[in-house]
C-alpha cells in the first residue's frame, strides 16, 4: 500500500523552494539597475536575454525529474501516478505566478505568449516527471545509473537542439514564444514534449503490466 503524503512534504520541500528562490533570482537579474533605464545608451548585461523564463523552465524541469524519482521510491503507480504528478507540477506553477505576473512588465503586450508559456513549461516538466519515474523504476535494471541518464538526457534535451533546431529545446521554444515565431515552429516546440511524454507512457504501462503478471 502506498504511503500517504501531502503534496509538499519533507522529500519534495527542497525541490519547491529551489524553484521559489533561483526564479526570484533569475527575475531580479532580469530587471534593469535605475540608471541603464533613465540612460538608455547604457547596455545591461542580460538585455534581450529572458534570463527569468530560461530560469523558470530549467527549474520546472528539474523539478519534474525529483518528483519522478520520489514517486519510483514510493511505487506510485497508474492513474494515481498520474494525477499526483499534475497537481505537484500545478502546485509549482502557482508558485511562481506571482514571478510570472512581474516580469510582464518587462513584455508589454506579451500576455499571451505568457499563458503559452506558462502551459508548454507544464507539458516539459510532466514529460521530466515521467521519463525520471521511467529511470528510477526499481525493477529496472539501470535504476542503479538512473542519477546520471536521466540528467544526461535533460542536458541533451535542452541543449542540443539549440544549434539545429532551436524549438525542439525548451530553452529555444520558450525563445521562440516570445519573439512570436510562426505557426509552424510552434507546434514543432508543443508536438515534441507531448509525443515524448505519450511514448513514455506507453513504455511505463508495459512495464507495469509486465510487473503485474510476474
Amino acid at each position: 500500500m502506498n504511503k500517504r503524503y501531502n503534496l509538499v512534504d519533507s522529500d519534495s520541500w527542497q525541490s519547491f523552494f529551489s524553484l521559489v528562490l533561483f526564479c526570484g533570482i533569475a527575475l531580479i537579474l532580469s530587471i534593469p539597475s535605475a540608471r541603464q533605464v533613465r540612460f538608455f545608451d547604457q547596455i545591461w548585461i542580460f538585455s534581450g536575454i529572458p534570463v527569468y523564463f530560461y530560469t523558470y523552465i530549467l527549474f520546472m524541469g528539474i523539478i519534474g525529474l525529483n518528483l519522478g524519482a520520489i514517486s519510483a521510491r514510493r511505487g506510485e503507480r497508474g492513474w494515481m501516478l498520474l494525477l499526483l504528478f499534475g497537481e505537484r507540477l500545478l502546485l509549482a506553477q502557482f508558485l511562481t505566478l506571482p514571478y510570472l505576473l512581474f516580469e510582464r512588465a518587462a513584455y508589454p503586450g506579451k500576455e499571451g505568449a505568457f499563458v503559452l508559456i506558462f502551459l508548454y513549461t507544464y507539458i516539459v516538466s510532466f514529460l521530466c516527471a515521467l521519463t525520471s519515474r521511467l529511470i528510477e523504476e526499481p525493477t529496472r535494471r539501470i535504476s542503479a545509473h538512473g542519477f546520471l541518464l536521466k540528467y544526461s538526457l535533460f542536458i541533451v534535451y535542452y541543449l542540443a537542439p539549440l544549434s539545429i533546431l532551436p524549438p525542439l529545446s525548451p530553452l529555444g521554444a520558450v525563445a521562440s514564444l516570445l519573439s512570436g515565431e510562426q505557426a509552424g515552429p510552434l507546434l514543432l516546440a508543443y508536438a515534441t514534449p507531448v509525443l515524448l511524454a505519450l511514448a513514455i507512457l506507453l513504455l511505463q504501462n508495459r512495464q507495469f503490466r509486465r510487473d503485474r503478471s510476474v
